[in-house]
C-alpha cells in the first residue's frame, strides 16, 4: 500500500510525539483547578470519566472565575493548550446541571464542531506543552437555557493517532442575556424545563472509553450534533455516511447523523437490533487498546475494516433517552388588538464604519481587533488567533469603528422611516 510523503509525515510527527507531555487542554473557559489538570486524553477503560476526575485530578472546590460567567447568546471563546491536535477530529461542547459531575450526570449538548478542531491540521503543530497556535472558536449559550450554575464540557474524539476520548470541564455562571433596545418582549416565555429532559439538545457522544472504538483516518459525523453545528475542517475528511462511527459489544451500530450547519438532521439509526440473548456475565475490565500501526488511508478505506471492540465493562458511552421535550413558546394573541398596520420593509443599509472586510483566519497580532464581515459577520483576534466568524443577529448589521464593533438594527415600522439605530456592543 502507497502513503503520501505527506500522510506519513504526520503519522511521524505522532509518533514522535508520544514521548514527550505536549496533547491538549482547554484553555478557555478556565477549567476545575486548571494547574493540577493534565492535557492527556482519559482513560481507555473510562475510569477517570468525566472530566479526568480521579484520585490524581480532582476538581477542588468549586469556584467560578470572572471569565466564566457566560451571558446567554452573547459570544464566548473556547481556546487551547498544547500542539498535539492529532490531525484535528471533532468536538462538541455540553452542560451539565451538576455543579461537580459524577458518571452518572447528564451532558448535553449546545455546540458540535465536525473536523478541524482543535486545529485543521495533517498531523501536529510544533512541539510546544504550552502552545496556543490551535484554532480558537466561538460558541453561544442558547436562549433556551435558563440562568443558573452548571458545569461546562469540551470533548474531544481526535482524527488519527490512538483511539482516544479528550474531556475537560469547567465551572460556570449563566446570565440573562443583555438587554438591548431594538430586542423586543416577548409576550410569553417558555417554562422552564429540567435540562436532563430537553429532548432539542442531544447527549453528548462518548466512544473510546471501552464501550466504542472509532475508526482512525476521520473526522466524526456525530450520531446528533444538534441544532448549532459548524465545519472546520476539510469535506474529504468527514467520516462515510455509510459505515458505523463505531459498534457497541452487543453489535450495535452506531451511525453518523446528516446534519449540516444550520440544520441538525435527523440523528443516525443504529443497525438492526441483534436477537435477543441471555444476560452475559460480567467480565473483567478490558486492557488499554492497542497502538494502531498506521492511520487508515483517508482517500481509499477499506469497508470491511470496521475494528471489533474488546468486551467491556458497563460501558460509559451515553445514550440518555429523555421523556420531556422543551415546550416550544407560543404567543397568544390579544383578543382585542387593532388590526396590523401596513409594515415598510425598508432595504437594509449598513451603518457607518468598515463592514466589508473578508473572513480571516490563522494568527493575528493586534489582540482584541474586531473584523466585520459584509455587515453581517463577525470574528476578533483572540488568543493570538483569529476566531471563527460569528453570524449577527437577525435584522442587524455590524460595522467596526473606532476600534469597537458597532451592532445597528433596522426599525421595521413606518412611523421611524426605517432608520437604523446604532449601538456599540462590547462582547
Amino acid at each position: 500500500m502507497h502513503f503520501s510523503q505527506t500522510f506519513v509525515a504526520a503519522v511521524a510527527a505522532l509518533l514522535s510525539a508520544g514521548a514527550v507531555d505536549a496533547h491538549m487542554k482547554i484553555r478557555s473557559p478556565t477549567p476545575f483547578n486548571p494547574t493540577a489538570l493534565d492535557n492527556g486524553p482519559l482513560d481507555p477503560n473510562g475510569a477517570d470519566f468525566p472530566c479526568k476526575f480521579s484520585k490524581s485530578y480532582a476538581p477542588g472546590a468549586r469556584v467560578v472565575p470572572p471569565e466564566n460567567v457566560f451571558a446567554v447568546g452573547e459570544p464566548q471563546t473556547l481556546s487551547f493548550i498544547g500542539s498535539a491536535v492529532h490531525g484535528g477530529g471533532s468536538c462538541q461542547l455540553s452542560l451539565t446541571e451538576d455543579l461537580i459531575p459524577s458518571e452518572s450526570s447528564v451532558w448535553k449538548v449546545i455546540h458540535s464542531i465536525e473536523g478541524g478542531c482543535p486545529a485543521a491540521v495533517d498531523g501536529n503543530l510544533p512541539e510546544d506543552p504550552n502552545g496556543s497556535g490551535a484554532s480558537v472558536f466561538n460558541f453561544q449559550i442558547p436562549p433556551s437555557i435558563a440562568p443558573g450554575e452548571y458545569t461546562f464540557a469540551w470533548s474531544w474524539l481526535n482524527r488519527i493517532g490512538n483511539r482516544e476520548f479528550y474531556m475537560n470541564c469547567a465551572p460556570i455562571t449563566i446570565t440573562g442575556g443583555v438587554k438591548r433596545r431594538y430586542t423586543p418582549t416577548p409576550r410569553s416565555e417558555a417554562p422552564k424545563v429540567a435540562l436532563t429532559k430537553r429532548q432539542d439538545l442531544p447527549d453528548m457522544f462518548v466512544a473510546n472509553t471501552g464501550a466504542c472504538e472509532t475508526l482512525e483516518g476521520w473526522d466524526i459525523r456525530f450520531p446528533n450534533a444538534g441544532s448549532s453545528l459548524e465545519r472546520a475542517g476539510l469535506p474529504s475528511r468527514l467520516h462515510p455516511m455509510d459505515r458505523p462511527i463505531c459498534v457497541l459489544a452487543d453489535g450495535t451500530k452506531i451511525m453518523p447523523g446528516n446534519g449540516e450547519p444550520g440544520n441538525p438532521g435527523n440523528p443516525g439509526n443504529p443497525g438492526p437490533s441483534p436477537s435477543p440473548s441471555p444476560s452475559p456475565s460480567p467480565s473483567p475490565a478490558p486492557s488499554p487498546y492497542p497502538t494502531p500501526s498506521l492511520p487508515l488511508p483517508v482517500t481509499t478505506p477499506d469497508a470491511s475494516a470496521v475494528p471489533t471492540p474488546p468486551v467491556p465493562s458497563p460501558p460509559v458511552f451515553v445514550t440518555q433517552s429523555s421523556s420531556e421535550a422543551a415546550p416550544t413558546p407560543t404567543a397568544t394573541p390579544s383578543s382585542d388588538a387593532a388590526p396590523a398596520p401596513d409594515v415598510y420593509q425598508p432595504t437594509p443599509t449598513p451603518p457607518p464604519g468598515g463592514n466589508n472586510g473578508s473572513a480571516q483566519s490563522g494568527p493575528c497580532s493586534n489582540e482584541g481587533e474586531w473584523n466585520c464581515i459584509g455587515g453581517t459577520q463577525f470574528q476578533r483576534c483572540a488568543s493570538g488567533q483569529w476566531t471563527s466568524p460569528m453570524a449577527a443577529a437577525a435584522g442587524t448589521t455590524c460595522s467596526v469603528a473606532e476600534g469597537e464593533l458597532a451592532i445597528a438594527a433596522i426599525d421595521m415600522k413606518r412611523s421611524h422611516g426605517g432608520r437604523l439605530h446604532r449601538r456599540r456592543g462590547h462582547f
